[in-house]
């Protein structure tokens, strides 16, 4: 494992965490689910159900018991890489399963242009190495190819780097889209889908950046 990523622009401690103790410990102590509110992993959802690629090889990235994906979507291949097992163990629509921490090991264990989406659902504020991470995921999607990540307002203030705690939730969306940009990401799509007030089960503004891979 390398130290927190040095970008140019950034601040040195920009991606360092409060806590230091090792991530698969953390979150052994913690129930393995989504900090979102009902409202929000609803959103996510709808959000999924019209930019994921049905009858696609898809990755879910960071993964754990709620994937979110929409129940009558159907894929070529589903897998999930994350931290917990027990977590990818109950989470009903992985087909395949990988644990693994990408703050120890960022290099993603699957051929290049082999994933026709990758999601990336309320992670990118845990990652210590983003940019490395999120360079592995465009190799491994195929051209044109899109990664969805969405994050709400929500985290684990002991584990989020320091850079997403000092932000505003709009600055966090710009700072997603800086560093997918440098990954190599292209048209960069960004949006958010704020509770209606009458829906009190639904707090969490949902914020989503959509970018591709190049076609050449």
């Amino acid at each position: 494992m390398s130290g927190p990523e040095q970008l140019e622009g950034m601040h040195a401690a920009a991606f360092t965490r409060a806590n230091s103790e090792p991530d698969t410990i953390f979150y052994a102590q913690r129930v393995p689910d989504s900090l979102m509110d009902m409202g929000a992993r609803t959103a996510v959802t709808a959000l999924y159900q019209t930019a994921l690629p049905v009858g696609g090889a898809v990755l879910d990235l960071m993964a754990g018991a709620l994937s979110h994906y929409p129940e009558e979507a159907t894929f070529q291949r589903v897998v999930g890489l994350g931290i917990s097992k027990g977590a990818l163990d109950s989470n009903p629509v992985l087909g395949e399963r990988v644990v693994q921490d990408l703050n120890e090991l960022t290099t993603l264990p699957f051929e290049d242009d082999s994933f026709d989406a990758v999601t990336l659902c309320d992670g990118l504020a845990y990652l210590t190495q983003p940019l490395a991470v999120l360079t592995e995921v465009v190799r491994i999607l195929k051209p044109g190819a899109p990664l969805i990540l969405t994050f709400s307002d929500q985290f684990h203030a002991a584990k989020a780097v320091a850079i997403w705690q000092a932000l505003e939730p709009a600055d966090r969306v710009r700072l997603a889209s800086v560093l997918m940009s440098r990954a190599g990401l292209a048209e960069l799509d960004t949006g958010e889908v704020v509770p209606p007030e009458d829906l009190t089960a639904w707090r969490d503004t949902v914020h989503a950046v959509i970018g591709r891979k190049p076609r050449n």
